[in-house]
């Protein structure tokens, strides 16, 4: 199952990792789940990294009420 393309532009942006690691990124492109090439799956872990980094809102418990209760 094709993964769809990433909505936003993206732009190309070289690394330098060790041997072992570009191995494991060919063994996942094989298996087509993160990406079809080792850098596609690369630079999807590494948004999901930096994702991490970025605050996402959060809910507060008691924020919000349906109408009519309290």
């Amino acid at each position: 199952m094709a993964r769809p393309k990433n909505a936003s532009p993206g732009e190309r942006f070289e690394v330098r990792l060790a041997a072992q690691s570009v191995d494991l990124l060919r063994q996942l492109a094989k298996r087509g789940i993160y990406g079809r090439s080792p850098a596609e799956v690369g630079g999807r872990f590494i948004e999901r990294a930096l994702e991490q980094f970025v605050e996402h809102p959060k809910l507060k418990a008691g924020a919000t009420t349906r109408a009519g209760t309290k």
